[in-house]
């Protein structure tokens, strides 16, 4: 999702949801940080946000802006509503958001290593290719993401995302 589509997303939620504050917990945090993103977060066709007040305009937004809406398949990308609670994040990372401001409204993007914590925690291989293309342009120190990645909640998720991140950092040299 190019930088001009994220801002569209943001502002369709904003008008559906009737907020101005989001919270951004997926690849396109990425904007906050850099100008130009790596392609890993340009071809994402997903937004994964949530309102920071209201969360029971959640439904709403996927009805209007979600996967199967109308606006998905005029645009070609669409808004995936999350929880809070659907990704595993660093102790602390509430108080690293970094906004992102389109007019009125504020993205609040997770911060550059809590969000990689959370991609080797999940996973995924579209995880790991995001996390080696963000170590490789330089856009997260290695050893912050060790301390984001130690303070996981859960111990399991832990161990697997150092693992994990070990083979990304292999895969590097």
């Amino acid at each position: 999702m190019k930088r001009s589509e994220f801002q569209t997303a943001l502002r369709a939620a904003a008008r559906v949801a009737r907020q101005s504050e989001f919270i951004i917990i997926g690849s396109q945090a990425i904007h906050a940080h850099c100008r130009w993103p790596p392609a890993e977060v340009l071809l994402s066709q997903e937004c994964d946000l949530y309102p920071r007040t209201h969360p029971q305009v959640a439904h709403l937004l996927d009805i209007e802006l979600g996967p199967n809406s109308a606006f998905a398949r005029r645009h070609g990308f669409y808004v995936d509503v999350v929880t809070p609670g659907l990704a595993a994040l660093p102790e602390g990372w509430e108080r690293r958001l970094k906004p992102f401001r389109v007019g009125r409204i504020t993205a609040f993007c997770l911060d550059v290593h809590d969000l990689l914590a959370s991609k080797l925690a999940a996973g995924r291989l579209k995880d790991l290719e995001l996390v080696g293309a963000l170590l490789k342009l330089r856009l997260a120190k290695v050893s912050i993401l060790r301390r984001r990645i130690a303070s996981l909640p859960l111990p399991s998720e832990e161990h697997k995302a150092r693992l994990r991140l070990n083979v990304v950092l292999e895969d590097l040299d």
